[in-house]
């Protein structure tokens, strides 16, 4: 909120949460923080609410504000959860336990990943033609204009963990 340019900004993205949402309440929001003139019309409100609700200054401080929202709605959040799973008839009793023991207690996946390497024909005939390339230049003392490439080719034992 403190790198928006003037308080009248800041007044826009509070009465953001107490304007009714819905059509118009960016307008709302901005006569409410003063944007405009009592002459300005719908069109010039409509275009300075526009403005405003788009830019990146305002929406960041909109995140900002949306954060605090939702960590002052925690304790409720919380207290909602508690009386949910308190209450062995509701109908979503299960899922509201199933929500706390995934947190506490998180489940746990183990993955193998075997990696294998197949160096086929091509590559290893690749590798003789360029070592045979690099043999021929030093024997007639030929200088390459990049050193060759080398590939190797080798067989890698992969284990599963087992």
């Amino acid at each position: 909120m403190k790198a928006l340019p003037s308080d009248r900004h800041r007044a826009f993205v509070r009465a953001l949460y107490t304007v009714r949402p819905g059509h118009g309440a960016n307008v709302k929001a901005a006569k409410l923080a003063g944007f405009g003139t009592p002459q300005s019309s719908p069109q010039s409100m409509a275009t300075i609410a526009s403005r405003l609700a788009h830019d990146e200054r305002v929406l960041a401080a909109m995140r900002e504000e949306d954060e605090k929202h939702i960590r002052s709605s925690a304790p409720r959040a919380i207290r909602a959860l508690s009386h949910l799973i308190e209450t062995p008839s509701h109908k979503d009793h299960a899922r509201g336990i199933g929500m706390v023991l995934d947190r506490v207690h998180p489940a746990e996946t183990q993955h193998t990943v075997k990696v294998q390497l197949d160096a086929t024909p091509d590559f290893k005939e690749t590798a003789q033609v360029m070592a045979r390339i690099a043999e021929l230049a030093a024997k007639y003392s030929v200088s390459l204009p990049s050193p060759p490439i080398t590939i190797e080719s080798r067989a890698i034992e992969v284990s599963d963990g087992k």
